[in-house]
């Protein structure tokens, strides 16, 4: 793979992101290159090996929407019928709908899809109506998960129509069933009523083991939360409460741990506190007692310069707080997660998410605050020295966090608090 720019100055890296695929003919190879030599940004190129012709395909990834056009216009007006054919590669994993079903049941013969009919299905059901307590044991429902938005923050846009939520849902999906083997089912539901979602909730229950709120403003989380009440119907999570706030607090941790302080004795500031869900509370209940909360709506900047000078760490949640000079800052925007290239350097909801997911689904009980601490503390186990996370795709991190979840769920006096 080749990185190209303009210049000796240090340029943003290339983001698969901003992607454009080409086909040309063995000819075009110089063309391509004098393209990328007069690149305004990044470009990497990564070519496959020719084909029967000796035409090839090429993949090249800018560093930004801006590259990115350029590149495709340059290339179009440059290459002309050499062009044989270019193709957006986002748009092309988005028009695969990512994820599908599968069929578990036997059906290449006679007797195996007579199983599936009628008169089969009505000695199960029967079954199930005289012991109730056996229907994820002769159902799909128990490793069954609904990914539930309503659209209202979807990736920093303003509320969306439900639909328009479904790529970045289905990618959701995708991640969870790779990191838990779970059944993972993107369900967009349309709604200008909070207490809606509740109600789609408890509408979808009966079929799935869990459900996750995701690409829902807080406040809706919260709400649907209070209105399904201490024990819902159903298992329920979502990607701040369970994912964010315990990869946030593990960072801190770190954070302060890798500049050989004790978090202890720290004095951390935490920006748009409302945003982090659970974050002040896991915060705590790690040790670190002086905590501030700011809330950078009701006080101006200059009052964050003010009670920040001396700290040890700000926690940025909104990614615009700047701080005094010599105060580090460890940024977690809810809805701007880092690349999965840096989940090293930043907290992602699927750092905890799936661990938390596999732990309720396999013990049938909701999170509580002790699996989030325990959570929290498997990551800091786990993170590499020097880094603030394990990445992401780190083998085994989902069964770590899922284990020391499960041990905190099994010995939690009162599964209903948290």
């Amino acid at each position: 793979m080749l990185s190209r720019g303009q210049g000796g100055a240090e340029r943003p890296a290339p983001n698969p992101a901003y992607s454009v695929r080409i086909h040309i003919p063995p000819d075009a190879d110089a063309i391509v290159e004098s393209v990328l030599a007069d690149a305004p940004g990044t470009v990497a190129r990564r070519a496959d090996e020719p084909d029967v012709t000796g035409a090839r395909r090429i993949t090249l990834d800018a560093d930004g929407p801006h590259t990115l056009a350029w590149l495709t216009r340059t290339l179009a007006r440059r290459l002309g019928a050499d062009l044989l054919h270019a193709q957006d590669p986002v748009f092309t994993a988005a028009s695969t709908g990512k994820l599908t079903l599968r069929v578990c049941a036997a059906t290449s013969t006679g007797h195996d899809v007579a199983l599936l009919d009628a008169d089969a299905d009505r000695r199960v059901v029967s079954h199930l109506a005289a012991h109730p307590e056996q229907i994820d044991r002769y159902t799909g429902r128990g490793h069954r998960v609904a990914l539930i938005s309503d659209a209202s923050a979807v990736l920093g846009f303003e509320e969306l129509p439900a639909d328009a939520v479904l790529p970045a849902l289905e990618s959701q999906a995708v991640h969870l069933r790779r990191a838990t083997g779970l059944d993972v089912f993107p369900l967009p539901v349309a709604t200008p009523d909070v207490t809606d979602i509740a109600r789609a909730v408890r509408i979808l229950a009966p079929g799935f083991a869990a459900a996750v709120l995701v690409h829902t403003r807080l406040d809706r989380v919260t709400v649907t939360h209070a209105a399904l009440g201490p024990t819902p119907p159903v298992l329920l999570l979502d990607t701040i409460n369970d994912g964010l706030a315990p990869a946030t607090a593990a960072a801190t941790v770190n954070a302060l741990v890798n500049r050989g302080l004790n978090p202890l004795s720290a004095r951390v500031i935490v920006v748009d506190p409302a945003a982090g869900g659970d974050l002040a509370g896991l915060l705590i209940a790690c040790g670190i007692a002086d905590l501030t909360l700011f809330d950078p709506f009701t006080h101006s900047a200059d009052a964050l310069h003010t009670i920040a000078d001396g700290a040890d760490l700000i926690v940025d949640l909104t990614a615009f707080a700047t701080p005094p000079p010599g105060v580090p800052v460890l940024r977690a925007r809810p809805d701007t997660p880092p690349a999965f290239g840096a989940t090293t350097t930043g907290p992602r909801p699927l750092h905890a998410l799936p661990g938390l997911l596999t732990a309720a689904t396999a013990t049938r009980r909701p999170i509580t605050g002790h699996a989030r601490v325990a959570a929290v503390y498997a990551l800091i186990e786990n993170t590499p020295r020097n880094a603030l996370l394990p990445p992401t795709d780190q083998p085994g991190l989902t069964a770590v966090v899922a284990a020391a979840a499960t041990r905190a769920l099994d010995n939690d006096p009162d599964p209903d608090r948290g």
